[in-house]
């Protein structure tokens, strides 16, 4: 070996491929190139043949006649069901609750009604008022789709007692379901 000032010299020069060689990385880079080309391929096609998946023009925005499309009044039902969730005087709890039973799918009204009759009697025996105020600009949409939504809705809580009045902000996620052309309540919960 050829040594240089005590030092051995390595032989750094390219190795050269031998014809086959190259071939054969060029045809496996060309077949990986093309199954990603296929996959891509049929991913978009599956995309575009399912409709009930593909997401949907932001109804909140505040363009004019929004509320008249279907995913403008599922923001509107969303504001609805919120502040009649948190609406409930006890003077007639029972039809406000009601109230809140009709807007909702057959599952949530099963899974409300579990504890409604607790709600009721918290309410009347407290003599509570409660009462929701929406802001304008007070939705939006988290999720659309051709048949379901989820829109948080922020709203002002008011709660009259014999013993005073207290308002408190409330963010709620309202789950929908596009049921039969109507816009019902399918899960409704507190966002903190």
């Amino acid at each position: 070996m050829p040594t240089w000032g005590g030092r051995a010299m390595v032989n750094d020069a390219p190795t050269r491929r031998t014809a086959g060689g190259s071939r054969l990385l060029t045809a496996v880079l060309a077949l990986l190139l093309l199954a990603v080309l296929a996959t891509s391929a049929v991913l978009l096609l599956e995309r575009r043949n399912d409709p009930d998946d593909s997401p949907q023009r932001p109804a909140d925005i505040g363009a004019d006649g929004w509320e008249d499309d279907v995913e403008g009044r599922a923001v509107v039902a969303a504001r609805r069901a919120a502040r009649t969730y948190f609406t409930l005087d006890h003077r007639h709890v029972e039809r406000d609750m009601d109230a809140m039973r009709a807007l909702g799918t057959d599952s949530f009204v099963a899974s409300y009604d579990a504890g409604a009759a607790a709600l009721a009697d918290r309410v009347a025996e407290r003599r509570l008022r409660l009462s929701a105020a929406l802001e304008r600009d007070g939705a939006a949409t988290e999720l659309l789709l051709a048949d379901r939504a989820q829109v948080l809705v922020t709203l002002d809580v008011t709660t009259t007692a014999p013993t005073g009045r207290r308002t408190a902000p409330y963010r709620t996620r309202v789950v929908l379901d596009l049921v039969g052309g109507d816009w019902l309540v399918a899960a409704l919960e507190e966002v903190r």
